[in-house]
């Protein structure tokens, strides 16, 4: 019989890994429990028909600090306290919720002697945290607070420790595991391969000969680039709360009906931008810095040259920021958003024919296949995972993400005959803390 994981569930397991941790300050259970209690429940609530999404910062009253006029960092965050602390229960959080929009705060969280919690601020510049969890930013900043825990739908608690992962509430499932399928396995293995720029088109990009070490070196780049992609993508879908599909695949004629076609190639054309950009920028830094060994002036034209780069550097992210929103946006009408291994879009509102799906398909949870596997007939799912299940079995080159409608994200390809899949892939840009022992914060 399967086990319904709770709010103390979750609190019991954070307080085991924290007491591992190197942190000198460890919130204790009880607050714990309080904390994702009344977290949970506030979750099950709406505002205004809307329903709640806010993140709370758990803070150490004594070290955390209010805004600092003297401060340098000028994006960095603060704390802001209010005129009179309030009282940490669900009718606060929902009314506060509607002011601390996850994407720019989060309301600061403190226990007090007699551990006891109250809403005692908020933070501010929450923006630069998401924007590097969602691959918007490279620069990890400074954050606050002891742990962060997020409402992100109906019964879905993320807890996080600096970037890291602890774990997911998500209703009645406690998740631990976050396979990063796009690092290890069957789907790296795929997507490695078929999202590579061939060598020819790579030189031309470049204007140079490349030899194989260097011709490796860029294809590392373009597959980062590509799974950055593929990852905001799958997360602003999964922002719409609706559910939704892609479909990434060689054979983009077999087996399909797509309802709207659409020939879309502005992603790898923006990754090309970024690779061609980067290329020249590297040129310009390895020109100027053998300049300045030789303790030479740098010529004008070469210094004006290379912030011109720099601004071209700036204008490609923003290309591959709105070519995601872009194809992002196609998942909102009913069906999967067909595309071929380099991003290209080739259609959405995409139907897979009728074919019949495996009997059983196997669920991994670690990015490689290994023997612990679990089998599960395919009826166990819905229509969506079953046709994905049928498609990936009949056309092992291709890789199914499936979203489901309580925002879980799902990797489903088909290995020697057998279709695998794998749950709560990592999306995000988690970052594994130093705070923890490597054998957990590994995982």
């Amino acid at each position: 019989m399967s086990k319904y994981y709770t709010p103390t569930d979750l609190a019991d397991y954070v307080h085991r890994q924290l007491n591992l941790s190197k942190m000198t300050v460890k919130p204790s259970l009880k607050v714990l429990t309080e904390l994702f209690t009344t977290m949970y429940y506030t979750s099950l609530k709406t505002e205004e028909s809307q329903f709640i999404k806010v993140t709370v910062t758990l803070v150490n009253h004594d070290t955390i600090k209010e805004f600092d006029e003297d401060s340098d960092e000028l994006d960095k965050w603060r704390y802001y306290p209010f005129n009179e602390r309030q009282e940490f229960n669900v009718k606060n959080m929902v009314k506060l919720s509607k002011a601390a929009d996850p994407w720019s705060s989060s309301l600061a969280v403190y226990s007090d002697s007699n551990e006891k919690l109250y809403i005692n601020g908020m933070i501010d510049q929450a923006i630069h945290y998401q924007s590097f969890l969602n691959y918007e930013r490279d620069e990890k900043p400074d954050h606050p607070g002891i742990i962060q825990t997020m409402i992100n739908g109906i019964g879905i608690l993320n807890v996080m420790l600096d970037y890291q992962s602890l774990a997911t509430l998500n209703q009645n499932s406690l998740i631990k595991l976050y396979p990063n399928v796009f690092k290890l396995g069957p789907v790296f293995d795929f997507l490695k391969r078929f999202s590579a720029i061939p060598d020819d088109r790579l030189e031309t990009l470049l204007d140079i000969d490349l030899d194989e070490d260097s011709r490796d070196d860029i294809n590392e780049v373009i597959y980062d680039f590509t799974v950055q992609a593929i990852c905001r993508i799958l997360l602003k879908m999964k922002n719409y709360h609706h559910g939704g599909a892609i479909l990434i695949t060689r054979n983009t004629k077999e087996n399909l009906t797509v309802k709207y076609g659409l020939k879309y190639n502005r992603i790898p054309t923006a990754i090309e931008h970024l690779v061609s950009a980067i290329g020249t920028e590297e040129h310009y830094e390895e020109k100027i810095e053998k300049l300045l060994e030789k303790k030479m002036s740098i010529p004008a034209e070469d210094f004006e040259e290379y912030n011109e780069n720099k601004a071209d550097i700036d204008s490609c992210y923003d290309e591959m920021i709105g070519a995601v929103r872009f194809t992002a946006s196609l998942s909102c009408v009913d069906g999967l958003v067909l595309m071929s291994p380099r991003l290209d879009v080739h259609g959405f509102g995409t139907v897979i024919a009728k074919t019949t799906p495996p009997k059983y398909i196997y669920i991994s949870n670690a990015s490689r296949i290994s023997s612990n596997t679990i089998e599960l007939q395919s009826n166990h799912y819905g229509t969506r995972h079953q046709s994905m299940f049928a498609y990936c079995l009949q056309h092992p080159e291709s890789v199914g993400f499936v979203i489901s409608q309580d925002g879980e994200i799902r990797a489903i390809k088909s290995v020697e005959g057998k279709v695998y899949m794998w749950e709560n892939i990592r999306v995000y840009q988690f970052e594994r803390s130093n705070k923890l022992p490597k054998v957990l914060s590994a995982r």
